[in-house]
């Protein structure tokens, strides 16, 4: 019962997240933001996280996880209303900056809490189950997020004139984010017990999270290579809108949109999916299918940089995420498998911050190079900085990473 309970929050906090994904950019654009400035407001954002995500990641472990996401939720509430009653750039700052808190808060925190009771109930050897199971919900939700995003700004221009364009999708969210803090406080229940049993100082906490990420070279080698993930996904999530309107013939066309996004989140479950399968029926070590998957996201996303025909366009962006949902599961599989339970939090926080600071310092390059080349170009430019810690990261991978083969029936 608790798993099922644990997997509809999950599955509901990813449905909010999506409702932005197809219309984030659009609607900064429409309350305020400029072409030029977009990428620095989103960079706020990542800056935010980065500069909270590790502090707010030990106080989930030392003062509980159930309230730190409880906490995220009120807070991302806040930054909607900003976003809903507020205009120009001044207020689009303060609503991301919200908007940050709420992520470096949530981040880590209830997954640590999932995957803890996961392995407690199930062993660690299952971990691939757990690891499977949240990247499937994740992209189950957002993609039924995004798509049903895309088309609440038709709904809004047809029923809803008094509105923005984008407004309707905040107001939903709100309503449902109020829904999943109503079920995180009434069924999320921390184990005290285990609690009190790992609770130490928050200065030796520090310490011992430290210890865990500098002393082991196949959790540098995944930061490493999460570094790269936020650095490419910060030039998608940043410009496959704008980039993406450019090639529609028309403004009828812009329901594209919802259908996009759930294009690549279905990609991104299809792979988490079929990862674990593969790695099973050929039996690849987790970080023999990390490194080749890695390496093929870099080409699938110089072919998606090339293409000005729409469904060749979307089916090359889909792939993308095709591969990324395959990388998924052997990176959460070698990560989790060094991370002691007491410290788990923090070093999702730590892996997570480590994403941020990636898609911060691809947002501050690509506001500069916006200027001097086109999207096309910077995507080619984060596909060479995947590429390149590929090749960085693959010998002490290879070497250090578990080995073992999945060979279990995976249970999601």
């Amino acid at each position: 019962m608790k798993l099922k309970v644990y997997s509809l929050i999950f599955f509901l906090n990813a449905y909010l997240s999506g409702l932005l994904v197809p219309v984030l950019s659009l609607l900064l654009l429409q309350k305020g933001a400029t072409i030029s400035n977009l990428s620095i407001i989103l960079g706020l954002y990542a800056f935010t996280v980065v500069a909270l995500e590790l502090p707010t990641g030990i106080i989930a472990d030392v003062f509980g996880r159930k309230n730190s996401f409880c906490l995220s939720i009120v807070i991302s509430i806040l930054s909607l209303i900003t976003f809903l009653m507020g205009k120009g750039f001044i207020f689009l700052c303060i609503g991301i900056i919200l908007y940050g808190l709420s992520r470096a808060l949530s981040s880590g925190s209830f997954e640590a809490m999932f995957i803890d009771y996961y392995i407690d109930n199930y062993g660690k050897e299952k971990l691939h189950n757990i690891t499977t199971r949240l990247g499937v919900l994740e992209a189950l939700g957002m993609s039924a997020g995004a798509l049903s995003g895309g088309y609440f700004p038709e709904i809004s221009n047809a029923y809803f004139a008094s509105l923005g364009t984008y407004d309707l999708n905040i107001i939903i969210r709100i309503a449902l984010a109020a829904v999943v803090a109503i079920l995180s406080f009434a069924f999320i229940q921390e184990d005290k017990i285990h609690n009190k049993e790992e609770r130490i100082t928050l200065k030796q906490h520090i310490i011992n999270s430290s210890e865990i990420v500098t002393k082991n070279s196949t959790v540098i080698c995944i930061f490493i290579s999460v570094f790269s993930t936020g650095f490419f996904l910060s030039s998608l999530e940043t410009y496959w809108q704008p980039h993406f309107i450019t090639l529609l013939p028309s403004e009828n066309s812009m329901k594209l949109l919802g259908l996009m996004a759930f294009l690549y989140f279905a990609s991104a479950t299809l792979g988490s999916i079929a990862s674990n399968k593969i790695i099973k029926k050929y039996k690849f070590s987790s970080a023999n299918m990390y490194i080749v998957i890695r390496a093929l996201l870099s080409v699938a996303i110089v072919v998606t940089a090339l293409q000005t025909n729409i469904p060749v366009f979307m089916s090359s962006y889909a792939i993308i995420y095709l591969f990324f949902g395959m990388a998924s599961v052997p990176e959460g599989v070698i990560l989790n498998a060094e991370i002691p339970n007491n410290v788990r939090a923090s070093v999702l926080s730590v892996n997570s911050l480590v994403l941020q600071v990636g898609g911060l310092s691809g947002s501050l390059l690509y506001s500069i190079l916006i200027r001097h080349i086109s999207i096309p170009a910077i995507w080619m430019l984060s596909s060479s900085i995947v590429l390149l810690t590929v090749v960085v990261i693959s010998k002490t991978l290879l070497k250090k990473a578990p080995s073992s083969v999945i060979n279990e029936q995976t249970n999601i």
